[in-house]
């Protein structure tokens, strides 16, 4: 490089870095001036926010439950164990009333689930099984009254893995003698035996007496279906005797290894077509439930929910739109003496436009940061509350206050700009 241009490049330098530095101290500037004039109206500017703090509390807030839930239902998926599915008679999931033909399906019985264990030897393990809720049981002058009863085939041990004694015992003297499993240091046996060995200890379900041959692994509770370790297992027959024989049982079918569901669950279709006498033309009247079956629906009825949830949030960020845009000309309109004497001082155009530009995206940016705020707490309440394990995921906040900015920008662009048109001598006459 020549001399000269290493002259011309340094004495440029300098011109440079005082241009930026002017900019960021005007931009500081209009923020102060910006949070001073938000500060002068608070109610004004709250009232004003209400739309923007409305829709991304809402966006926030829905976001941290459907993600709570969701992780929920990643993790308590052992309801019915990974290589675990279910044939019902009933859906498991049902919004609205049922149709005629589902009405009007015949009930599983023992006799079909043992004829397709006979029909199924791919499968693992293929058994009964009837639940009862909100029975009492009590021991020692303990009572519990919420425990969930499970009558089921013995050995067949699907939605809860044995404990300590479990599958011996109820394999060997469940039949013959009257006895029940409960969760392993979960609700029952914490209420009815704390700090016992449960296992040979005597129970009351109803009018019955029973013995305790085993537990079960605590599984941990699922938000808002109770707590699935308040739970005792007893023999299907003798499920029968207490609650009866008339209703139609579900059937649980384990496959040997998770790559063969697919397979198996196909396979058992079949076969308990055959078993119910059903004809190729005719529909399935049972259902197949999974872990599988049951995220996908998760994900379906949370994709809906995303879609309303949007659309509400669109029209409360338009209605907070609005709102930023009319504060902003009543702010001109408030201003215009200051417009017009800094105008007269020399302030350029693009400065007046730059100062109620920010001024806007300042107040709708709050706006953002309290709905943010409301969703945490909502969040909160959801995992104190409800027990959901709700957190607001990362890329919620960033979008919602990023959102929200734009809201402040294109909204705030035209007060602005209507701002940086007004003549300082009209305006100051005017004033």
């Amino acid at each position: 490089m020549k001399p000269s241009s290493r002259r011309h490049a340094g004495c440029a330098a300098p011109p440079v870095a005082r241009a930026a530095l002017a900019g960021v101290q005007a931009r500081t500037d209009d923020l102060r001036l910006a949070l001073a004039t938000l500060s002068g109206h608070k109610l004004r500017s709250f009232l004003t926010l209400l739309g923007i703090v409305i829709g991304v509390f809402t966006v926030v807030a829905m976001m941290a439950l459907l993600d709570g839930l969701q992780r929920s239902l990643s993790k308590t998926m052992g309801q019915l164990g990974a290589d675990v599915f279910q044939i019902q008679k009933w859906p498991n999931f049902n919004f609205g009333p049922l149709s005629p033909e589902v009405l009007a399906r015949k009930k599983i019985t023992v006799a079909q689930a043992l004829a397709l264990r006979d029909a199924l030897p791919e499968a693992k393990q293929v058994g009964p099984e009837l639940w009862e809720q909100g029975k009492e049981m009590s021991a020692q002058g303990n009572i519990d009254q919420g425990v969930q009863v499970a009558g089921r085939h013995p050995g067949v041990l699907h939605q809860h893995q044995p404990g300590r004694g479990h599958r011996a015992h109820l394999q060997r003297r469940g039949g013959a003698r009257r006895s029940a499993g409960g969760g392993d240091r979960a609700a029952v046996v914490d209420t009815l035996f704390p700090g016992q060995d449960p296992i040979g200890q005597r129970v009351r379900l109803g009018r019955l007496d029973l013995q305790v041959v085993g537990t079960l692994e605590r599984q941990g509770g699922i938000p808002l279906e109770g707590n699935p370790d308040n739970v005792a297992a007893i023999p299907i027959s003798l499920f029968g005797e207490i609650y009866g024989t008339s209703r139609s049982i579900n059937i649980s079918v384990m496959a040997r290894e998770h790559k063969d569901m697919a397979k198996v669950q196909d396979l058992a279709m079949s076969a308990f077509r055959r078993v119910r006498g059903l004809s190729a033309q005719q529909e399935n009247d049972f259902e197949v439930f999974s872990n599988d079956s049951a995220r996908s629906m998760f994900d379906d009825l949370a994709a809906k929910v995303n879609l309303v949830m949007f659309v509400i949030c669109g029209f409360s960020l338009l209605v907070g739109g609005i709102g930023v845009m009319n504060i902003m000309l009543v702010a001109v309109a408030e201003r215009t003496r200051e417009i017009g004497l800094r105008k007269a001082l020399g302030a350029r155009r693009s400065r007046i436009l730059a100062q109620f530009v920010i001024e806007a995206v300042v107040l709708a940016f709050c706006g953002g940061v309290i709905g943010v705020l409301l969703g945490y707490g909502m969040a909160a309440v959801g995992r104190f509350a409800m027990d959901v394990p709700a957190t607001v995921p990362s890329w919620a906040v960033a979008l919602s206050l990023g959102v929200s900015g734009g809201i402040g920008l294109l909204f705030g662009i035209y007060p602005a700009a209507r701002a940086s048109r007004l003549d300082p001598a009209v305006a100051l006459r005017n004033e």
